[in-house]
């Protein structure tokens, strides 16, 4: 293992801070999270586990930090692509956030985690600090949702793309079980019980979508 030097001025810590992000995920695109352990990514990044407590004192405050570098660069794709896009239909709308969602697959996988694990175990400052933070990285994209989906009143974007979140943390999992569900569901007979992400989030998405417009349109 190769240690490095103590970061002591803030460029450094910052950068550190940075490097133990990178390396968690990298770890996190081979391995499920009870895989992924402290130890490992103290290792990887030159650190002793106490070292790395410094910067992230329990795995869910490291894998939640983890959480929101991901959201936002996926937010920051989605708003790129609906300055662009012009008007949506709840069709293609949905067909926009399932392609986008495929190319950021590491945060598709996190989500599932985020309310029912990694917002578990912080204190309520950092929650605080947290939902503050996911709020202002969800408002400019929720304002130009408004814009590019009509029939969406306005203040619905956020509520929007919350639920978009929901689907997929439900939907994730289903489409990723665990190997004796998967063996069973080799069944003919399990068919229905079967969940393609690719191909049910688009279509659970656009349903949410049409739900939402005051005048659903025809895709």
């Amino acid at each position: 293992m190769v240690t490095f030097a103590r970061a002591r001025t803030e460029p450094a810590k910052a950068a550190r801070r940075a490097d133990i992000l990178a390396q968690t995920l990298q770890l996190w695109e081979g391995a499920r999270y009870e895989d992924v352990t402290l130890q490992e990514v103290a290792v990887r990044v030159g650190l002793t586990k106490a070292a790395l407590y410094g910067y992230f004192p329990t795995k869910e405050s490291l894998f939640l930090s983890l959480y929101e570098t991901l959201l936002a660069a996926f937010l920051a794709d989605l708003h790129r692509h609906l300055r662009l896009g012009g008007v949506h239909s709840p069709g293609s709308l949905a067909a926009l956030l399932g392609s986008l969602l495929e190319d950021h697959r590491a945060l598709v996988r996190l989500i599932p985690h985020h309310a029912g694990l990694l917002e578990r175990n912080i204190s309520q400052e950092r929650a605080a600090q947290h939902k503050l933070w996911m709020l202002g990285e969800l408002a400019p994209v929720a304002e130009r949702l408004e814009v590019s989906l009509p029939g969406l009143s306005g203040g619905r974007g956020v509520e929007l793309l919350t639920y978009t979140q929901a689907l997929v943390a439900g939907l994730y999992p289903m489409s990723d079980p665990a190997p004796p569900v998967r063996a069973a569901l080799q069944d003919p007979h399990l068919a229905p019980m079967c969940v393609t992400l690719e191909t049910a989030l688009p279509t659970a998405l656009a349903a949410l979508y049409r739900g939402m417009v005051r005048s659903p349109s025809t895709d």
